[in-house]
């Protein structure tokens, strides 16, 4: 079952960001949908937690150099 949650992410900054963020978290089998709102600073992702856990997807973003602050 999809779950959907938001993530506040404050380095994203500008398109680039959006591109890398939505990229790193579409990679990973079990994410059906990563959405950046760049003016918001938000990651809205609906995935499914029985393929892949958040927090291989923050560690996967950490990586890149975007730390999540805040899961909502």
């Amino acid at each position: 079952m999809m779950k959907q949650i938001s993530m506040v992410v404050p380095a994203i900054s500008c398109d680039h960001c959006k591109q890398t963020v939505e990229n790193t978290l579409k990679q990973f089998d079990g994410v059906q949908d990563a959405i950046v709102d760049v003016a918001n600073k938000r990651v809205d992702l609906a995935y499914d937690p029985d393929k892949v856990q958040l927090p291989k997807l923050e560690a996967a973003l950490s990586e890149e150099g975007y730390d999540v602050a805040n899961t909502l």
